[in-house]
């Protein structure tokens, strides 16, 4: 594996990483009045989490089920309605990099660069292989393939039914990088993959065939550090488009079949995209929310009171645009202005207080409280999955 070093740059570095009078200290929580009425479907524990170690690990959900990982490397099967818990596996990992499921089988990544596919209905493996380069995505299921990412900068198509591996593709990174990676997308017959050199790749899924690559913004500066310009975060696939973002690089909108750049635009990021009905969301490196037009790029409206925050990736559905910040609190925000409609708190609470004498709070935050992973809507029933191990689902009720 090539050498690669680990920055404190990341979605809580902004506020945590120093004392340094320029880094952005986080916005208080926002008041607001609520406007829309959220309840609490079911909540579980799955293991202890990630806590404060630097992974998005977030369930994946299928038409009657949900799968979900913790770091210690314990794999559970969960009701999509109830929660309830139909079966779990300790794989004696350090799970890194999941979770896939489809075609009856659930897929995650080691810490040591190993996959482990697992059977659906009992938990049982199926098979497993060893990559060489740890894994920090998650996987892809194609009809033939699984598709995985290692922190070296290559790209696995494996036969899914054994693991034997059919294609690789290989791309140079640099040096310094952020601590994570984007994960593959399969769409029909493409694959679409990001790097930590800012590029963005389609291949053909069946053979590796590279269709197109792009450099998604130019490295500048004269140091490591100022040119970094990794695809580290969520990038989205809508239609024929695919919409990424680097950090220090920039936001740009590609047709898939072609690779031609529709448009792009200059924002930096590290925690990803999404889109939905015609408006695309992105959070940049200070945790500033921007709604934007998905076909022009041109801005529709930002929200700031959630500055220095740490922000995760916004997931957007019906009304509503979603994000989870670092101390494990979940907005619904208004898809139309951003304006806040209600918030929940997932998660323990680890709030810690000093001077009681004189009743004075000081609230110290603890990494495990937050929220890494991006939530996942399916059936309008958001499903989360905070640091600390608590899987939640949630729905709106009614309108306030």
């Amino acid at each position: 594996m090539r050498n690669r070093f680990l920055l404190c740059l990341l979605p809580l570095l902004l506020w945590g990483c120093s004392s340094d009078d320029s880094v952005i200290q986080p916005a208080p929580l926002p008041q607001f009045k609520a406007e829309i009425d959220i309840k609490k479907l079911w909540t579980n524990r799955v293991g202890e989490g990630v806590g404060e170690i630097y992974l998005n690990l977030k369930p994946a959900v299928t038409e009657r089920w949900v799968f979900a990982a913790s770091h210690e490397g314990l794999v559970y099967k969960l009701d999509r309605s109830t929660g309830k818990r139909e079966w779990s596996v300790d794989l004696k990992r350090r799970i890194t990099g999941g979770v896939a499921a489809a075609y009856g089988m659930v897929a995650v990544g080691s810490a040591n660069g190993e996959i482990l596919v697992l059977n659906e209905e009992d938990g049982s493996t199926l098979w497993e292989k060893s990559l060489g380069g740890q894994i920090l995505s998650a996987p892809a299921f194609g009809s033939s393939r699984l598709v995985v990412q290692t922190i070296d900068g290559r790209l696995h198509g494996l036969d899914r039914t054994d693991g034997s591996v059919v294609w690789l593709f290989d791309t140079s990174i640099p040096i310094l990088t952020l601590r994570g990676e984007s994960s593959p997308v399969v769409m029909g017959g493409a694959t679409l993959a990001g790097f930590a050199n800012g590029k963005l790749v389609a291949l053909d899924t069946e053979t590796g065939f590279v269709a197109w690559e792009r450099l998604i913004g130019e490295p500048k500066g004269r140091s490591e550090l100022e040119r970094l310009i990794d695809l580290d975060g969520r990038f989205w696939v809508s239609d024929k488009i695919v919409y990424a973002v680097t950090y220090q690089g920039g936001l740009a909108a590609i047709d898939i079949p072609s690779g031609r750049v529709l448009w792009t635009k200059p924002v930096s990021s590290y925690a990803g995209v999404s889109e939905f009905l015609s408006q695309l969301y992105v959070v940049d490196e200070d945790s500033v929310l921007y709604a934007k037009d998905s076909v022009s790029g041109t801005d529709i409206w930002q929200q700031e009171s959630l500055k220095g925050r740490g922000l995760g990736a916004p997931t957007a559905y019906d009304r509503y645009v979603l994000v989870g910040d670092f101390e494990g609190f979940l907005y619904w925000l208004s898809y139309r202005d951003g304006k806040f409609l209600a918030r929940a708190k997932v998660g323990i609470n680890r709030y810690q207080y000093a001077n009681s004498k004189a009743q004075s709070l000081r609230h110290v935050t603890d990494p495990a409280d937050g929220l890494r992973a991006e939530p996942v809507v399916y059936d309008d029933i958001v499903y989360v999955q905070g640091n600390s191990g608590e899987l939640a689902a949630y729905k709106v009720v009614e309108a306030k």
